[in-house]
Parts: structure tokens; C-alpha cells; sequence
């Protein structure tokens, strides 16, 4: 009875320790997933790549909407994106010209950008706009490439 005791003290312990762990991977894991959702509002949806890669697939007519320069777009966008360069003096009211009972996507190269600029249309009363967390640096994990135009 000695010698089962020690073992069977033992053997609660991993097994708390083991859900414990278990538990602690789940959260890991769910940090590193595409499906994990920042919702502002209902307005504005910030999403990782592969969810937003989901959304302008299930979205044909939504316009999609690249805030960096000119010269940034011809390098490589998104297919289907429309240059939309914020560096213009007057995107502001090229931008109150869109319709604002449709939803857009919107990115830039970091996301930073392109989040203001979503901020800026959830102000102005658009219906919906999904934003490309983190922007194109992490398109590469949707395994899209970039549409080139020259």
C-alpha cells in the first residue's frame, strides 16, 4: 500500500497537468488560426488573409479596393482590386461618391492604412467593409499570388 500510494499521488497530478497543457495548446492554436474574427461592429470585419480570401470568393460583384499607391498596385495586388490611391488629395470625396448600401474589401501592405481608411467609410455610414488584417503581408499564407500590371 506504501509503494501504491507515492504512484497513484502521482498519477492525479499528471493528469491535471495534462488538461492543463491541453488547454493551453487550444489557446495557442487558436491564435495562429485564419478563423479567428475581429469584430468591431457590423459594420467593420478585420480579417485574416485566408478568410478574407473566402469572403471576395463568395462576394464576385463586391468591389475590392487597394489604398496604396499607383506604383504599389502595378507591382502586384489582389486580383479583381482597384487602385485606390489615399495619397490623392481628393480620395475623400471620390470616396462619398461610392455607394454606401454596398459592401467593400479593402487592404493595403500592412493593413494600418487600410484600417483607417475602413474606419473613416464605417463613419461615413457604408453598409459593410472587410478589412485585410495585416494587408498583403500575409496574403502569401492563402497561397494567391499577385496579379502584375505594367
Amino acid at each position: 500500500m506504501r509503494i501504491l500510494f507515492p504512484f497513484l499521488i502521482l498519477f492525479v497530478f499528471a493528469c491535471k497537468n495534462d488538461k492543463q497543457s491541453d488547454t493551453a495548446n487550444q489557446d495557442t492554436t487558436a491564435d495562429t488560426t485564419a478563423f479567428k474574427y475581429e469584430f468591431r461592429d457590423t459594420t467593420l470585419v478585420s480579417i485574416y488573409a485566408r478568410d478574407f480570401l473566402a469572403v471576395i470568393r463568395s462576394k464576385p460583384n463586391m468591389p475590392i479596393l487597394d489604398v496604396r499607391t499607383e506604383a504599389e498596385f502595378d507591382r502586384g495586388h489582389i486580383w479583381r482590386a482597384v487602385c485606390f490611391d489615399v495619397s490623392d488629395p481628393i480620395y475623400r470625396t471620390r470616396l462619398a461618391g461610392f455607394g454606401k448600401d454596398q459592401e467593400y474589401a479593402l487592404y493595403c501592405k500592412s493593413g494600418q492604412i487600410s484600417f483607417k481608411v475602413a474606419e473613416e467609410m464605417k463613419r461615413m455610414g457604408f453598409l459593410r467593409i472587410y478589412h485585410l488584417r495585416n494587408g498583403l503581408n500575409d496574403w502569401g499564407q492563402t497561397g494567391q499570388a499577385l496579379q502584375i500590371t505594367r
